[in-house]
């Protein structure tokens, strides 16, 4: 009786522990909705309550966003795009009616405005040259009249010599007619060069007739080589690089002096005779040496702004 007793209160003790442990269990359950492991709605009976609370929350989270247009910003007024579209407006409205006192204080005062900007800008932009030797001028040709005609005088040096090395490697070719009145004013500009330069000189007639006047007595006939050269007029004046046989035109027409050797400098060039560089020497700018003594443009700087760079090296395309 006893040992029934004790099993009696064994069962007992086991199910009231077993009840305890599930109220326990039932009352520390968290909320569905802060139990992700156990899933969504469906899998589970949840109350009407809150089915509706979720289905506001899920239709709020979907609900599609409205992006309202993008304004376009307003043009600030006074800037330089501002007065673009309105300066000429007010200017319009001042010389319509002078006698507006209001409209022509208004085109003055904007005037005014402007013709500062212009001049602060004018002020900035000179102050950026000076210190960025690349966009410096100055780099490049002397501003004082002192440092010009020193200058002028170093491109013409520059440009004797070159014309004595191409006269000592070439001849010139003159094409002429014995009643053209310009062929004998050219010739006797050709005979300076010839003089001065070591140039030989090889006058061609076109009508077999000798120059009147002609320095050279001696000439060669035409059989056909005006016209293999493309001479349409004369006087007609070619190049001629014995180096490689080649011809390269000077002028077709009455030229002076000076024109005369600078074409002889872009025809010899043109020959392969003198390269850009000796060209370049002849010219009254960009004489300046560089510290190792040659003569070079000024570099590109690599600090120049990215932007240009970019600009500057697409441009070249891989060059």
């Amino acid at each position: 009786m006893l040992r029934k007793a004790n099993n009696i209160f064994i069962l007992s003790g086991l199910l009231f522990s077993t009840v305890a442990i599930g109220q326990i269990e039932q009352q520390s359950e968290p909320e569905f909705y802060d139990d992700a492991e156990r899933g969504w709605f469906w899998y589970e009976q949840l109350p009407v309550e809150e089915k509706e609370k979720f289905k506001e929350k899920l239709l709020k989270e979907i609900q599609p966003t409205v992006i309202p247009k993008s304004q376009q910003p307003e043009e600030k007024p006074l800037s330089t795009k501002w007065f673009r579209e309105n300066f000429e407006k007010y200017r319009d409205a001042a010389i319509d009616n002078p006698y507006d006192e209001q409209a022509m204080r208004n085109y003055l005062y904007l005037e005014k405005f402007m013709r500062d900007r212009a001049t602060a800008f004018a002020y900035q932009r000179q102050k950026a040259v000076y210190e960025d030797p690349f966009l410096d001028s100055a780099t490049q040709r002397p501003t004082a009249n002192f440092g010009m005609r020193s200058m002028n005088m170093e491109a013409s040096k520059n440009r004797a010599q070159l014309l004595h090395h191409i006269g000592q490697q070439t001849g010139i070719y003159f094409f002429y007619r014995s009643d053209c009145s310009f062929c004998s004013q050219q010739a006797p500009l050709l005979a300076g060069l010839e003089r001065e330069f070591n140039f030989a000189i090889k006058a061609v007639s076109l009508d077999g007739q000798p120059l009147p006047q002609s320095p050279w007595p001696e000439f060669l006939t035409d059989t056909g080589q005006a016209q293999h050269l493309g001479v349409v007029q004369v006087p007609a004046t070619y190049l001629f690089n014995p180096q490689n046989n080649r011809f390269e035109l000077i002028a077709q027409g009455l030229q002076s002096l000076n024109q005369l050797q600078n074409r002889i400098i872009y025809a010899a060039e043109r020959s392969e005779l003198i390269s850009e560089q000796d060209v370049e020497q002849t010219r009254s700018s960009g004489l300046y040496q560089s510290v190792s003594g040659e003569y070079s443009q000024f570099p590109f700087p690599s600090d120049a702004p990215q932007e240009f760079q970019e600009f500057y090296y697409d441009s070249l395309g891989g060059q």
